[in-house]
């Protein structure tokens, strides 16, 4: 991303990226799978089914219809975008990694302007603190969207304490630079959705007492339902 990209454009950019993710939570609510019959809004892409019988989901539907929707805007983008910097999350050597997808804006040249990484399910810790890493050391804002298949009522408890101890780990890396991450949490069996914009910098205390407080959404499930407490900034959608 060209470093002269405006706070106001960026600002535009997460407005964007918010609606983006409020359309591809909506989509994914419709999504056919190939046992059942597609309804009025339903998108073209369906579900397969394991040779268990079990329907698949995961992180690659997600990521195609964010294609979709971008197709529609006047953003450009890429996917398995190699990193600008080089990690050394395992063996010996710093190597490039990759973001799942990049989105570019073209002005006399492509910027690119933003990271996305794409999550399904429950991943371990590990997992999710090496794309933390990713979108913080890169430089530029992120998005992370994330799809389950159901909760209960520990169920974003349990993950949101993944994030806060990966937040943590990465005190030293994030140093006295901003984080600009907007997170979309997407639960499909409920058709239910929250979304929040991590945006930190060293004026507001250490990294790992933000993200505490941030990751921080009191809710219960009840007769099938998800029932909001406390929303704590979070914006919760559903269909």
């Amino acid at each position: 991303m060209d470093r002269n990209y405006t706070k106001r454009m960026e600002a535009k950019l997460i407005n964007d990226i918010a609606e983006i993710n409020r359309r591809l939570a909506f989509n994914l609510w419709y999504l056919a799978n190939v046992k059942s019959t597609p309804q009025g809004l339903s998108p073209r892409l369906v579900l397969p089914q394991k040779r268990s019988g079990e329907i698949r989901i995961s992180e690659q539907e997600s990521r195609v219809l964010y294609c979709g929707i971008l197709n529609t805007l006047n953003y450009y983008y890429s996917i398995e975008t190699p990193t600008e910097e080089v990690y050394q999350q395992t063996g010996q050597i710093a190597i490039s990694a990759s973001s799942d997808l990049s989105i570019y804006v073209y002005e006399k040249d492509f910027q690119k302007v933003a990271n996305v990484e794409f999550k399904a399910h429950n991943p371990d810790e590990k997992q999710i603190r090496k794309d933390i890493e990713k979108l913080i050391r890169e430089g530029i804002p992120g998005n992370w969207f994330h799809t389950l298949k159901n909760i209960d009522s520990g169920t974003l408890r349990s993950l949101f304490q993944k994030f806060i101890n990966a937040f943590t780990n990465l005190s030293n890396i994030a140093g006295n630079n901003s984080v600009s991450i907007y997170f979309c949490f997407c639960v499909l069996e409920k058709k239910w959705a929250c979304a929040k914009h991590f945006l930190y910098d060293s004026s507001q205390g250490d990294l790992a007492s933000y993200a505490e407080e941030f990751f921080n959404l009191r809710y219960f499930v009840k007769s099938r339902r998800i029932q909001v407490q406390e929303e704590n900034g979070w914006q919760i959608f559903s269909a």
